[in-house]
């Protein structure tokens, strides 16, 4: 159901008909259920949410809350042996961040923009984890920008990841 779903979606991107809602979101609410809700699922790993914005932003919480469910599951996902997720929540005067940080494999420096790119992977024989088909950063990436913000990664290989979503506070 999934791949079906993600393949809807960059068809919908592409076609520029991707559905979304508009609505205030308190978005230290959204990203604690989505965290409570990957942490049941998750048995090797411990999520952690680290401050606290107590801002709004309008946008559609189903899609935002996919980019955080896509976050959080790559974070465990590319963490193979059990530890820590990272979440934190920080507020500027115009603009909420929210950063997803693991530990695990991390991104090699020449990969880290092409990683938004539709379909792409990362291949390394090394690799051990469940394979994917490079769709879900890009969708990810396509949800943050049409709600007016920005989705980056900063990683260093073996040391782990940290995902940032910059959005626009309502």
């Amino acid at each position: 159901n999934k791949l079906v779903s993600d393949l809807l979606d960059v068809s919908k991107i592409r076609a520029g008909k991707l559905d979304y809602a508009e609505e205030i979101i308190a978005i230290d609410s959204l990203v604690h259920d989505i965290a409570d809700t990957m942490q049941q699922f998750s048995t090797t790993h411990t999520i952690t949410i680290h401050g606290a914005s107590h801002a709004h932003i309008v946008g559609d919480s189903d899609r935002l809350g996919q980019v955080f469910t896509n976050l959080i599951s790559n974070a465990v996902k590319y963490s193979p042996q059990p530890g820590q997720v990272d979440i934190y929540i920080t507020v500027s005067q115009n603009t909420v961040t929210v950063s997803v940080r693991d530990y695990g494999i991390g991104i090699p420096k020449e990969h880290q923009q092409k990683i938004f790119d539709r379909f792409y992977r990362v291949t390394d024989v090394h690799d051990t984890t469940s394979p994917g088909l490079g769709m879900g950063l890009y969708i990810s990436s396509e949800i943050v920008k049409r709600h007016g913000g920005r989705l980056w990664v900063e990683s260093a290989e073996n040391e782990g990841a940290t995902f940032f979503i910059s959005l626009p506070v309502a």
